[in-house]
């Protein structure tokens, strides 16, 4: 009985204690707050301010007047035999920030000039031989490809960091040959998004 009526009291002390504590923090950092403002003449306060205001202007750092354009979009189902110059449709559009991505066509269209960075990643069965080409308008950038791959699964993937105008389109292909078969779900996904 004796332990409870301590460890109340040990409680109710350290509370209390605490309380004071937070109390003191307060009244220290107004009155540093006061002091400050006390001992700044009005105008220089101000003139201070507004300097900060011009570096920020200057700077153009007010507000952030640039657009998020990202992508990035799955492909659904499982797709078989894909003839050569076949473009992929990645159909499961996970974020699409600026409305560049086409999930009808499986078509980039860049909507402002920029540096771009592109990754895809495809996975094929036993057996499976597929060709995937990076093409920015009509023409080829990068390869990626597995053919006739002997395990039970297996994935590679790809990257592409290109300077795009406004308009420019950007899309994956089969080449080569027919593409023998592509998983789908998460395991085949294209994204892309600006740097600046």
């Amino acid at each position: 009985m004796k332990q409870k009526v301590v460890i109340i009291r040990v409680t109710e002390s350290v509370a209390r204690i605490m309380k004071y504590n937070f109390l003191f923090a307060f009244l220290m950092c107004t009155w540093i707050l006061t002091k400050a403002v006390q001992t700044t003449n009005p105008a220089d306060f101000l003139k201070e301010i507004n300097g900060y205001k011009k570096v920020c202007q200057s700077l153009d750092c007010t507000t952030d007047k640039r657009n998020v354009i990202a992508f990035q979009a799955n492909l659904k189902p499982n797709l078989q035999n894909l003839p050569i110059n076949t473009a992929l449709k990645f159909d499961n559009v996970k974020l699409n920030k600026g409305g560049g991505y086409d999930p009808n066509t499986g078509i980039f269209t860049a909507p402002e000039d920029g540096v771009y960075s592109f990754a895809w990643s495809f996975l094929s069965n036993n057996g499976g031989s597929v060709y995937v080409a990076a093409v920015v308008n009509n023409i080829i950038q990068v390869y990626t490809y597995i053919y006739k791959q002997q395990s039970y699964h297996i994935s590679t993937s790809g990257h592409l960091l290109t300077d795009l105008k406004k308009g420019n389109k950007v899309w994956l292909k089969t080449v080569r040959l027919t593409a023998t078969y592509i998983h789908g779900d998460s395991f085949t996904y294209f994204s892309g998004s600006l740097l600046r």
